[in-house]
């Protein structure tokens, strides 16, 4: 469930991304007319959060001014500047700008994250550090371009906002009539993507999965809101707060639910659809925000027996970690900041309280689970048969034999029936009685086109 596995960068469930743009503007901000700094080496104890940022600013400047023999020298192992300029140039040539840098500075993690922006997107280096300041490892990806509203002939998009300043930014996607205009006050689903880090269109490792589910919801009659992430759209805020579930992702989730009245949307009759652990979190967020109605959706979703079992799987930890963690929330004497598996405490407290067994006696609204039969991550034998567990009269259960985790078919192809199951059960049709080569008739709100 991460898009990749970054060894040692304790702090990469919260840091990786980009600044937060606004949508009318450039994707990163210009960065300020200041000479390259000169290369220095570090190797006095005692470093300062000044130390690694400064660091951090050179390497981004390094990269930009492609001096790979100074960026070979920093590696705390020999290398040479030929695997350097290979690695940042993996997947072909392009001249980049310096664009910022986030220094990592916390909990024993020392690192930095570093963008530069060209013509294609924005390119993220993510950097591990040793006490001197040594590079020890170095992963380099694209970042997700910042996404625009689009329209279509059965759909309409438009920004929303919400949350605390700086607000969060979302597409809100509505679907039109056959006469181009918005239907009237549709059913409105929330979609959450399964890390923390997500933009707006992706969730995990596909760049497209919330932007694709958002245009079929809406081609069957429902309109969605899909959001940047706190920690996509500024790490060095995550930074300074810290640890904070609720500051990086369910305060947001609460402000969109609370906003929905000013849009153009039924907000009597919300879902909640998350991908993932997402799907496993719902539970929770259903139960603390009354205002959710209309259901909950748990798309390939782990069953965990709590929520602290939930996140160590979701950041790959090792399973074993949850018995020191739940030992250590039970010990009442335990200091909120103390550091097990590199996170403090007071986060893996916020986790604790994520777990969905905790709610699923309590949650009294339509769920659906969907689980597609060909996903290797969250599988079907395991999570699927153990969800059956906490079947109850309000839980509709779908396995979707040819597709994967982010609902792709063995094609790569976006499988279109995990949004028209989501409609019809809406509306209370027994989708489990579906053939796969029938074609129901259209849910009463669904506008559809041959």
């Amino acid at each position: 469930m991460r898009k990749t596995i970054r060894i040692g960068l304790l702090c990469a469930v919260l840091l990786a991304g980009c600044y937060r743009s606004d949508p009318a503007a450039e994707q990163l901000p210009e960065p300020e007319a200041t000479p390259a700094p000169r290369m220095q080496s570090y190797t006095v104890p005692g470093l300062t959060y000044g130390d690694v940022a400064k660091k951090a600013n050179e390497i981004e400047y390094a990269l930009a001014e492609e001096r790979w023999d100074d960026l070979a020298a920093l590696f705390a192992a020999e290398t040479d500047a030929s695997s350097v300029k290979e690695q940042w140039f993996a997947d072909g040539e392009e001249t980049y700008a310096p664009a910022g840098a986030a220094p990592i500075f916390r909990d024993g993690c020392i690192g930095a994250v570093v963008y530069l922006s060209g013509s294609s997107g924005v390119r993220e280096a993510v950097i591990r550090m040793n006490e001197a300041l040594q590079i020890e490892t170095m992963e380099c990806l694209m970042r997700p371009p910042f996404s625009e509203p689009e329209s279509s002939e059965t759909w309409t998009e438009e920004w929303i906002y919400a949350g605390n300043e700086p607000k969060i930014t979302g597409i809100l996607t509505l679907p039109v009539n056959e006469d181009g205009e918005k239907e009237d006050l549709p059913p409105v689903a929330v979609l959450v993507g399964e890390e923390t880090d997500d933009a707006m269109n992706e969730s995990g490792s596909n760049s497209e999965f919330r932007k694709e589910l958002a245009h079929g919801l809406a081609e069957n009659g429902i309109a969605s809101v899909r959001f940047n992430t706190r920690c996509y759209e500024d790490p060095r805020l995550c930074d300074v707060f810290g640890y904070d579930l609720d500051f990086i992702l369910s305060e947001d989730i609460a402000s969109i639910f609370h906003s929905l009245e000013t849009y153009p949307v039924n907000a009597r009759q919300i879902i909640y659809v998350g991908h993932g652990a997402a799907g496993t979190m719902g539970y929770s967020y259903v139960y603390h925000h009354f205002e959710v109605t209309g259901g909950l959706v748990l798309i390939n979703a782990p069953f965990t027996k709590d929520g602290v079992s939930l996140f160590t799987r979701a950041a790959w930890l090792d399973a074993s970690v949850s018995e020191q963690i739940t030992e250590a929330l039970e010990d009442g004497n335990a200091q909120q900041d103390t550091v097990i598996a590199g996170y403090p405490l007071s986060y893996w407290r916020d986790w604790n309280e994520m777990g969905a067994l905790k709610y699923t006696r309590y949650v009294a609204i339509p769920i659906l689970i969907q689980q597609g039969k060909e996903d290797r991550i969250v599988t079907e034998a395991e999570d699927y048969e153990n969800w059956k567990s906490q079947k109850g009269s309000n839980v509709t259960m779908k396995v979707y034999p040819d597709t994967g985790h982010d609902l792709r078919d063995k094609d790569g192809t976006f499988e279109s029936l995990y949004a028209e199951d989501i409609a019809d059960w809406l509306n209370g049709v027994d989708i489990t009685k579906k053939k796969p080569e029938e074609t129901p008739l259209p849910s009463p709100s669904a506008v559809r086109r041959p």
